[in-house]
């Protein structure tokens, strides 16, 4: 009998665009989630879907088991539809679909998981989220409890 590999899980990275350290620093963790073996994607990986931008985050998150958010300021005014109105669409686009889908699931969430760079970045956390465990990915210890 053949022991046959477990499948990775599938995960999106869901952040808003704030500058291009922290577009870097998204990207450097999700290389290293891609490096630990986690099917990880994130829109930078991707530079022009097929299917367009909205399509193309509606069925990322679909088909993910796990969405991490990366919680800054900019991202939470943004999911919230509360961020200047020719910026982030993106973050603005993911934030509503999220929210349909824990409403949908009537606020149980075991598929979107707040991710921060900082302790100050808690506060920005979406009350959407605020019930589950959050990660502090800045710190190995953090990292290291998302991994597991």
């Amino acid at each position: 009998m053949t022991a046959t590999a477990a499948v990775p899980p599938k995960v999106l990275i869901s952040y808003s665009h704030d500058s291009s350290a922290h577009r870097d620093r998204v990207l450097q963790l999700a290389d290293r989630l891609r490096q630990d073996g986690i099917d990880c994607t994130i829109d930078q990986y991707v530079p022009s879907p097929p299917e367009g931008w909205p399509r193309w985050m509606m069925n990322q998150i679909e088909q993910s088991a796990f969405v991490l958010m990366v919680c800054t300021d900019i991202y939470h005014r943004r999911v919230r539809g509360q961020g200047e109105p020719d910026k982030g669409k993106g973050a603005d686009w993911e934030g509503a679909i999220i929210t349909q889908e824990i409403y949908d699931a009537k606020g149980k969430n075991t598929k979107f998981i707040p991710v921060i760079f900082g302790p100050d970045d808690t506060a920005q956390i979406p009350i959407f989220v605020r019930g589950v465990a959050f990660y502090r990915v800045d710190l190995e210890e953090g990292y290291e409890q998302l991994y597991r």
